[in-house]
């Protein structure tokens, strides 16, 4: 399964239960320090029913690497050199929003800190995530490539973790996800700055990078 909603996912794993079909094993989402939304519902409909997450594009389309300015539009031979606006990564979109720049600091000073590339923190933080079984790369290059799976061994502190957290926390209306609306469904939790639909500080499957896919 890729792409889907919360509730088409849990739809499909009722249906494949009642039918006797065989379970889904793994959703493929967009997932992301630039992109958590499938925190508000995804996340939890994939712990319940027992299905992995194989996150796509874990680098934001390589913003996450650092390769990317504040106001200053890509060129050369990457993905927004050759297309600045391209899809959901489009320079111009993402530069105008300062939760951009926020989380990029934040994964910097780590980075900076581990004296390891900014790839490599945003890939752990990922691959820790609640669900998450690994995350599928999408290398350019053998360089890029040794670089991402260099990551494989890599597992951010609580205070790494927390720091990334905040910086990239999505913007919740009050409801249904926000404080004001919390509890105003059976099973509905307020999704705070910061804080995953899931346990917020439990690393993911230890066995995360344990099949890369590429």
């Amino acid at each position: 399964m890729s792409n889907f909603l919360g509730w088409q996912l849990q739809k499909a794993s009722m249906l494949t239960g009642f039918l006797g079909l065989a379970p889904i094993v793994t959703l493929q989402p967009q997932y992301n320090l630039l992109v958590r939304e499938i925190e508000f519902e995804l996340t939890d409909v994939c712990e319940n029913e027992n299905i992995g997450i194989l996150p796509w594009s874990p680098l934001a389309g390589g913003w996450l690497t650092g390769k990317y300015r504040r106001d200053e539009v890509p060129t050369g031979n990457s993905r927004l050199g050759d297309d600045p606006e391209r899809g959901m990564e489009a320079y111009a979109r993402r530069n105008s929003r300062e939760r951009t720049w926020q989380v990029l600091d934040a994964l910097g000073k780590i980075a900076e800190s581990r004296g390891v590339s900014m790839a490599q923190i945003a890939l752990a933080w990922t691959a820790d995530r609640p669900a998450v079984t690994s995350v599928i790369l999408g290398a350019r290059t053998v360089e890029q490539l040794d670089d991402n799976l260099a990551a494989a061994g890599l597992h951010l502190s609580d205070e790494e973790t927390q720091a990334l957290d905040e910086a990239s926390a999505p913007v919740v209306g009050d409801y249904p996800y926000g404080l004001p609306g919390a509890g105003s469904a059976p099973g509905t939790r307020a999704l705070s700055p910061g804080r995953p639909v899931g346990d917020l500080h439990s690393p993911g499957p230890q066995g995360a990078w344990a099949k890369i896919s590429t």
